[in-house]
């Protein structure tokens, strides 16, 4: 089996150019295959077209560092212009889980991260989706919504458009399953709070 997973990794690197294109690191072995082959296609069309490499870094163990500075060896190894997505799960540590964009000051003009980063569903490609119900599918989702998400930005700000894109119709499934998630958030907070006050009238009657 180790050495099936060895080959496995070894034919993918060689198939999608993994030294020279976008690149999935998977320290934490939240990705599933298909994913990582679909943003390896994404970031090889998005580097052969701009020379901006977009990386996606998943983190196992901060040993107590910063999300940074995890991913300062990785980062050291890149040329710019790129961008590393960071992630440390939620489910490696009993603290909160960490996020992050990195990039060379020459590809940090090229994207909006902090519409990104954003929590708000109506801008943000990556946290709306983390909030959702824990489990495997929430990182494949999140992390390739949000690596797509910055691939496009940065293809549109060269007037380039990518044939590997997940398309709009894409976002706007994703967007839509956000407005009725928070939907049904605001509703229990709202009936809740009616029937706590319906409470405290009854009481005091």
């Amino acid at each position: 089996m180790i050495l099936f997973n060895i080959f496995k990794s070894g034919f993918i690197a060689a198939l999608f150019g993994l030294g020279a294109y976008g690149v999935v690191v998977d320290n934490a072995n939240i990705i599933s295959d298909a994913v990582e082959v679909k943003l390896n296609l994404i970031g090889e069309e998005l580097k052969s077209k701009t020379g901006v490499s977009l990386d996606l870094l998943t983190i196992s163990d901060l040993n107590g560092s910063t999300l940074k500075d995890a991913a300062s060896g990785h980062i050291s190894t890149l040329k710019p212009p790129y961008v590393v997505l960071a992630i440390f799960p939620k489910d490696f540590s009993s603290k909160a889980g960490k996020l992050d964009i990195f990039a060379s000051s020459d590809a940090l003009g090229l994207f909006d991260k902090e519409a990104v980063l954003s929590p708000f569903p109506q801008t943000g490609s990556i946290i709306p989706l983390l909030t959702q119900n824990k489990g495997k599918d929430i990182y494949n989702s999140s992390m390739l919504n949000g690596y797509a998400d910055i691939a496009d930005q940065i293809a549109y700000s060269k007037n380039i458009s990518l044939e590997t894109s997940i398309g709009s119709q894409n976002r706007d499934t994703i967007n839509i399953f956000r407005y009725l998630i928070y939907g049904t958030i605001i509703f229990v907070i709202i009936f809740l709070t009616i029937r706590k006050f319906k409470k405290a009238n009854n009481a005091n009657s």
